[in-house]
């Protein structure tokens, strides 16, 4: 359990941040959080070209590196860190814009092809296990609502729109290259009753060494959900 990366995915309003603080206060682990709430100054999610939101998408595409660098360390020193979202999001994210028909092709293929470089250089990869939380679409959006900070309907309805992409990647093209890696498990309930069922994988993660083969397969599986070819 402990040198180890455990990342808490899944769509917005399932409970990521909370089950963060929730593991945090239980295991004494260390938490990061997602790339965006990172951002100094923070950056508008809204985007008016395919060219602003690539810019959008390869600012947080570097936190993310910089998030698994500084991961990997306080791993590496013996802590058990817990990351408020993987760093696939700009990822998937921009994968759901352009299957969506809200976005062009063209703004992924950079962003994969920055993902291959950091990768090679040992600058971004995954982490030990991923837990992708479910959480019904009715119970998202009552979270969603209740949310004192929330975000404006659009990009509510936005949100909701690539989550339902991501977790169909996530379930069938991404489980099969990850294996033991990524785990679904059930996000409702208190923070208490759904940190229980994620400590229970916490005593079999797998080791943290997993290499630049298998960030490209996953990247490869991102190019083909948008039918981008596999180069």
């Amino acid at each position: 359990m402990r040198g180890s990366i455990l990342a808490l995915d899944g769509p917005s309003a399932t409970g990521k941040s909370r089950l963060v603080a929730e593991l945090v206060r239980r295991d004494r682990a260390r938490a990061l959080d997602e790339a965006f709430d990172r951002l100094r100054p923070r950056p508008s999610l809204r985007f008016v070209s395919p060219e602003s939101l690539l810019r959008l998408e390869r600012r947080l595409l570097l936190e993310e590196g910089r998030r698994y660098r500084l991961a990997r360390r306080w791993a590496e020193a013996g802590s058990l860190v817990l990351l408020d979202t993987g760093y696939l999001g700009p990822l998937t994210y921009t994968a759901g814009l352009v299957r969506l028909g809200r976005a062009p092709a063209a703004v992924l293929r950079p962003l994969l092809a920055d993902a291959r470089r950091l990768a090679r250089a040992g600058a971004w990869g995954l982490p030990n296990r991923i837990v992708y939380l479910e959480v019904p679409v009715r119970e998202r959006d009552r979270r969603a609502r209740s949310d004192p900070i929330g975000h404006p309907g659009d990009l509510d309805r936005r949100h909701a729109e690539v989550g339902r992409f991501e977790a169909r990647l996530y379930r069938e093209e991404l489980a099969p290259i990850l294996g033991d890696r990524l785990r679904f498990v059930r996000g409702t309930g208190t923070p208490t009753e759904v940190a229980r069922r994620v400590e229970r994988l916490l005593v079999d993660l797998p080791p943290r060494a997993q290499g630049f083969a298998l960030s490209h397969r996953v990247l490869r599986a991102l190019a083909r959900s948008v039918a981008l070819g596999n180069r």
